[in-house]
């Protein structure tokens, strides 16, 4: 798992990709994203606790705004 996936989030972000949903299993969190202009889609995954917190953080502040 990459220690690095919530800068990983953030780029894709950068690229048009947006969370259509998040699952939370056993300590793993997988972030499912898709990008609407080109239909592409990629998955995320991080069992880091800090992490999870921190991703959780930035979607809500994104769909907030």
């Amino acid at each position: 798992m990459s220690n690095n996936t919530f800068e990983d989030l953030k780029e894709k972000y950068k690229l048009g990709y947006r969370c259509i949903r998040t699952e939370n299993e056993h300590g793993v969190m997988k972030i499912y994203l898709k990008n609407f202009e080109t239909e592409k889609t990629d998955t995320l995954f991080t069992n880091d606790d800090e992490e999870i917190n921190q991703i959780n953080q930035y979607i809500h502040s994104i769909t907030e705004g």
